[in-house]
């Protein structure tokens, strides 16, 4: 997870073949260039922001670089503590889920038996 004020471009595999396939993250200001390998044995598909995706052919290559138009936001209180507050809530941090007594766990297993 990158907070939205750090200048950077995050690169994510989507259902990886290996372990070795990693999330990447680098500075604003890089340009990455994505081109299929000549040994590859098929063509590959990539998706932008999870949309629509496009096949990439052999000898295409596709450019990435960050925007110089920002995504705008609106904030409640401020950037980061909204952003904070977003991922508290959505990951379920600090949110203890209820669990049955182990009494009562084992009460139920004994009567199965």
């Amino acid at each position: 997870m990158i907070h939205p004020n750090v200048p950077a471009i995050m690169v994510t595999p989507i259902c990886p073949h290996s372990l070795s396939f990693r999330p990447i993250v680098v500075p604003a200001g890089v340009e990455l260039m994505i081109t299929l390998s000549p040994d590859a044995r098929n063509t590959a598909w990539v998706s932008f922001d999870g949309r629509k995706r496009q096949e990439i052919q052999y000898g295409d290559c596709i450019k990435i670089t960050t925007s110089c138009y920002p995504v705008p936001s609106i904030c409640c209180h401020d950037l980061v503590y909204d952003w904070f507050e977003s991922l508290a809530e959505c990951l379920h941090w600090n949110v203890r889920k209820r669990q049955a007594r182990l009494a009562d766990a084992s009460d139920s297993s004994d009567t199965e038996n």
